[in-house]
């Protein structure tokens, strides 16, 4: 066989190989990783956090995007596994519909109902996401009713019918980094919980008695190719996102959300949660 022919050959296979591969990735990601909804269990340490509060736990969750691609079954699936974990707080980190989702009576009731069915005895809390903004009316209605407490660069105590606390600080944007701090101290443990993953590079933040913080919003793009990264660069994750971490002045856990937008896939970056176990030292 001449030369030229082997490796016409060999270049043939080889863009056979890509396009089978692609192929297998975009399938696997619309039926098999987007359904698998992992939930990721750490402890919390520091001797900031009171007694009171030692062994209660957090369920932190983000970008819900109810609408097109995170339907009502999905979103039920969600609330399902939060409940089998009992958790003792419950914190939301924004975008609770997707983008051009139409808000009415029938979803408004649908997800009030689902927040209300967990029990979370120390407080149901909520940060505002870029798409929530568009509807903020309508959203800080259906957390009004659902009684989930909006941290809008401000700042509640978590307690356990006790004097000693720990803070926990919602942050909407940098611009608010000054309220949403204020007569916070290195004495607490701050747990700081934004939407945008880049206003935690803020050099303000630097100064700031945090102990640990939570944000979400990139999906992690939601298709992330091995070596190569996400598929597209995310407004409010350039800085910071879960392919490209940076030394801050505190630990922090990046999100990749439960639900989709844009796409309707998932692939290395399955939906997950976060299960925290406080303890102190």
């Amino acid at each position: 066989m001449p030369k030229l022919q082997i490796r016409l050959m060999i270049v043939l296979s080889i863009l056979l190989a890509c396009i089978i591969t692609f192929d297998a990735t975009f399938f696997y990601g619309m039926t098999v990783s987007i359904n698998q909804l992992d939930t990721q269990i750490q402890t919390l340490k520091n001797p900031e956090i009171p007694q009171n509060m030692n062994g209660k736990t957090i369920m932190y969750f983000s970008d819900l995007q109810y609408g097109a691609y995170t339907d009502t079954k999905r979103v039920k699936q969600v609330f399902q596994e939060i409940k089998s974990y009992h958790p003792d707080i419950l914190i939301f980190g924004g975008d609770l519909y997707d983008t051009d989702t139409k808000i009415n009576k029938k979803n408004q009731a649908m997800l009030v109902s689902l927040f209300q069915s967990i029990e979370a005895p120390l407080g149901k809390y909520a940060v505002w996401g870029e798409k929530d903004l568009a509807n903020k009316d309508q959203i800080a209605k259906l957390y009004k009713k659902a009684q989930i407490e909006v941290l809008d660069n401000s700042h509640v105590s978590l307690s356990n019918q006790s004097r000693n606390s720990m803070r926990l600080v919602g942050l909407t944007n940098t611009d608010g980094i000054k309220t949403a701090t204020e007569n916070i101290s290195n004495k607490t443990y701050n747990l700081l919980v934004t939407h945008e993953p880049d206003n935690l590079v803020d050099e303000q933040l630097s100064t700031k008695s945090i102990n640990y913080a939570l944000a979400g919003h990139a999906h992690s793009t939601q298709i992330t190719y091995p070596f190569l990264g996400g598929y597209r660069k995310e407004k409010g994750a350039k800085e910071l996102n879960t392919a490209k971490n940076k030394n801050l002045a505190f630990p922090y856990t990046l999100t990749t959300g439960v639900g989709c937008t844009r796409v309707h896939i998932r692939y290395n970056a399955k939906p997950e949660m976060h299960y925290f176990i406080l303890k102190s030292k």
